[in-house]
């Protein structure tokens, strides 16, 4: 008798167990408090045995969408948004977003940006609808239109706590010169999260343009130290605080030459490295990263100059001369290059063409030209 009884209940209790979410509303339900405790995966099984008992139930395929663009599973939930639709939704800015979001995640960002404008002329005040279109047109370096969208979005939202969106928003505003509103934008970022490193070196950048320059100096560094020196862009944003704004050559070279060890493409550092051993009479030193500059781009008007310079000062002055030669050939109005030229035949002994570089020089008529010519003027024999 007890081992029937003992039976009895448990097949009630399976009974119980099985019928407790046997219509799509329960399992909808179900799928619904499982969301709120953001456990997404389990919420989305559960929406999921919704539709495949009512494939009509067009509020759980959304969710099931929502819950998927969460886990970023963005094409499953495209798919789960898009029959929907078909099932005929009531919430239409809603499905719009999130299939805007779904098509951002997979990288289709004028198929977003649809459907983003589709969710805002639905919902005018659709706040996270015009963030994630500025993410778009942030993705696709439309700064100026990112910039219009992620402005509206601090204008509708409230206690924006995302250190990203500040972050692309900082950007923006250096990319189209608002130096002062992207230190501001950029504050607020590594207030929320004062361990993100390319947020404290884009805010050095704009420290760097408005010349502030210890504050420059103290974000780069800040976010040197939050990702071990293991990024070039604060290290080289140092080293263009010291050559181009406090002109500390000896500083700059430190950090040029740290920053090209980790990016070996970067022209400009290069370049800027050779000019600052030049200043520093250091010819030889000055050779191999000008070289390295033209290796990345042979037509760097300005490399090449430099790199003659290095030469003549060096006493290589048939090197020097072909790089002149080269300049006065692109360019019928380079002065320096005839300059420096001049000085070249003039220690080769060749005075018809040096003669010929102040021809050219006069002809040119500028201020600095005529004085140019009237300097070499002076070594004819």
């Amino acid at each position: 008798m007890k081992k029937y009884l003992f039976t009895l209940c448990l097949v009630c209790l399976s009974f119980i167990y099985c019928t407790a979410q046997t219509t799509p509303k329960d399992w909808f339900d179900k799928g619904t408090t499982l969301k709120t405790n953001h456990k997404y995966k389990e919420a989305a099984d559960a929406f999921k045995k919704a539709v495949t008992l009512m494939p009509s139930y067009g509020e759980a395929w959304h969710q099931l969408g929502w819950c998927y663009n969460e886990l970023e599973q963005f094409n499953d939930a495209l798919d789960a948004l898009k029959k929907e639709e078909s099932a005929g939704t009531k919430d239409n800015a809603s499905t719009n977003f999130e299939m805007g979001y779904a098509y951002k995640g997979i990288k289709k960002y004028d198929e977003a940006l649809a459907r983003f404008n589709n969710a805002i002329q639905l919902d005018g005040e659709f706040s996270l609808a015009y963030k994630e279109r500025g993410n778009c047109y942030f993705l696709k370096k439309d700064y100026g239109k990112a910039l219009a969208d992620f402005n509206k979005y601090t204008s509708l939202a409230e206690d924006i706590q995302d250190a990203t969106f500040y972050y692309n928003k900082g950007w923006c505003e250096n990319e189209t010169g608002r130096y002062n509103e992207a230190v501001e934008s950029l504050k607020n970022s590594v207030a929320i999260d004062n361990t993100y490193p390319t947020a404290f070196s884009e805010l050095g950048f704009a420290y760097y343009e408005l010349k502030m320059n210890a504050e420059a100096i103290a974000s780069y560094r800040t976010s040197m130290m939050l990702d071990g020196e293991t990024d070039y862009h604060p290290i080289l944003g140092i080293a263009d605080v010291y050559y181009d704004n406090l002109k500390n050559y000896d500083s700059a070279i430190v950090y040029f030459k740290k920053g090209v060890q980790l990016q070996r493409n970067n022209k400009s550092a290069y370049y800027k490295l050779g000019w600052c051993y030049n200043d520093q009479e250091k010819y030889t030193d000055a050779v191999d990263p000008l070289q390295k500059a033209l290796a990345l781009d042979p037509d760097y008007g300005q490399a090449k100059t430099e790199l003659g310079y290095a030469y003549y000062k060096l006493n290589r002055y048939d090197d020097a001369l072909e790089i002149f030669r080269q300049m006065m050939n692109k360019d019928a109005k380079d002065e320096l290059s005839r300059y420096y030229a001049g000085f070249c035949y003039y220690y080769k002994n060749d005075q018809v063409n040096l003669q010929q570089m102040i021809a050219a020089l006069t002809n040119l008529n500028t201020t600095n030209s005529l004085k140019y010519a009237e300097t070499l003027k002076k070594y004819i024999r």
